[in-house]
């Protein structure tokens, strides 16, 4: 027998629907980020940081599909990069959403406000947790998500055009418009004044970029967003046209593999013309302790992303991805275990805290399907943020006694325990692999 216990009212919650799913944003202290020469600060004099990749906050391709995610996937994986020592995160799909049904312009000037609501939770739960974000405008690529190709095959104009064409340039800026001067309805505020942008990126790896079109849209994004920053990179190196607009607070690189020695040169360059240097992207595969540390030792490296985190899936295990530098905390297996160690201790250093900080308990997990043949049992459940190893106890009672049939012998790799026992009434309780006990899940009867 199979008795599914997403019932409509856990399900609604899971794909963000319903009253259960309203974000509560906490009070935010409504700081900027903001630069003095090649530094940042945020209360301080020096805000460095460690950072997530998480693209698709805004609109997912690893459900079966184009669509939004989910609320739960949103919140679990930005409260997985807070819980890493992440005080940043980057995700292209809050700012670039073009040429797709279920963008936010999925033709030209034709605007599907709809798209908002994954972009609008996705930017009041990082608000909440506390953290910052960079957001990219548009792609040098023309993923799902959408690109600066979009905006030229609509205009019937070759690819180049989109860095010198006035027509490309002008939809390409009504397009920001339209995304800045959005209010957000779970918190109030319009994106172009919300401190919880750390800065708008022109776009994700621009190869091609011309000085005047930087020029262009990095002072476009200053006038209508005056107290945030502006970040640009182009795909390889440090691009020059970044280096040299006033307007461009942080120059980006993007390393696969990154090694030291070529960290070290890209931010001794940009920090030695008065920008902030970002690693917007390194391979979460290359995340050594020794490499890692000296990332954070070099005074001129502000920050760095990591590509790239996903969450728990909705119904159990993780969400997967092929790109080969997937990511999931604490780690699939040993080597992802060592590498998302290693991101940890980096972001914590760069947020001036002990490397050593214990992990935080983990969240809450759900049960979302009991199956029983004979005498076996399977408890399936979705997972919870910096779950390491799992107990699965069984009670004839919904309020016990509670005996334990799978002491931390299962994980959310799978997010499922089969073994011998019998009906009655069941809950998971998530420890970290430091033995950190956190809440166990609403309970759930077998008949």
């Amino acid at each position: 027998m199979i008795r599914s216990l997403l019932s409509a009212a856990i399900l609604a919650c899971a794909v963000g629907i319903g009253p259960a799913a309203q974000a509560s944003p906490a009070p935010h202290s409504g700081s900027y980020v903001t630069r003095q020469g090649s530094r940042l600060a945020l209360g301080g004099p020096d805000f460095r940081f460690g950072a997530a990749n998480i693209y698709w906050l805004g609109l997912d391709e690893n459900v079966g599909g184009i669509d939004y995610p989910t609320r739960f996937r949103a919140d679990d994986a930005l409260r997985t990069a807070r819980d890493m020592g992440a005080t940043v995160v980057r995700s292209h799909t809050l700012g670039i959403s073009t040429g797709d049904p279920k963008s936010l312009e999925p033709s030209l000037d034709r605007f599907n406000d709809a798209a908002f609501a994954s972009i609008d939770y996705a930017v009041a739960d990082a608000r909440r947790l506390g953290l910052h974000l960079v957001v990219p405008l548009t792609d040098n690529w023309s993923w799902y998500h959408g690109g600066r190709g979009n905006f030229t095959t609509w205009l019937g104009l070759p690819a180049d055009a989109f860095y010198t064409d006035p027509k490309a340039i002008a939809a390409f800026e009504r397009y920001i418009d339209h995304l800045l001067d959005h209010v957000n309805p779970l918190t109030g505020i319009r994106y172009r004044d919300d401190p919880t942008v750390m800065a708008w990126e022109l776009g994700n790896e621009l190869n091609g970029m011309t000085q005047p079109w930087v020029d262009e849209i990095a002072g476009h994004l200053k006038k209508l967003s005056p107290r945030h920053l502006v970040a640009a990179e182009s795909q390889f190196g440090v691009d020059p046209a970044a280096l040299a607009s006033p307007d461009v607070d942080i120059v980006e690189v993007h390393y696969y593999p990154p090694t030291a020695e070529k960290v070290a040169a890209d931010a001794a360059t940009i920090a030695g013309a008065g920008k902030v240097y970002f690693a917007g992207e390194y391979g979460s595969t290359s995340a050594e302790p020794p490499l890692m540390a000296a990332i954070a030792a070099d005074r001129n490296v502000t920050g760095a992303a990591f590509w790239s985190l996903f969450a728990h899936s909705d119904d159990h295990g993780y969400v997967q991805h092929d790109d080969g530098f997937t990511l999931h905390y604490p780690g699939d297996d040993a080597d992802m275990r060592r590498h998302a160690d290693a991101i940890r201790a980096f972001d914590l250093t760069m947020a001036g805290r002990p490397a050593s900080t214990p992990v935080p308990a983990p969240a809450r997990p759900l049960i979302t399907h009991l199956t029983r043949s004979g005498a076996t049992v399977t408890v399936t459940w979705r997972g919870a943020t910096t779950a390491g190893a799992s107990t699965v106890q069984r009670a004839p009672t919904r309020l016990g006694p509670w005996r334990t049939v799978c002491d931390r012998c299962a994980t959310d790799v799978t997010g499922s325990w089969t073994g011998d026992s019998g009906p009655g009434w069941y809950r998971v309780v998530p420890f970290t692999l430091a033995g950190t006990r956190g809440p166990a899940s609403p309970v759930a009867r077998l008949s």
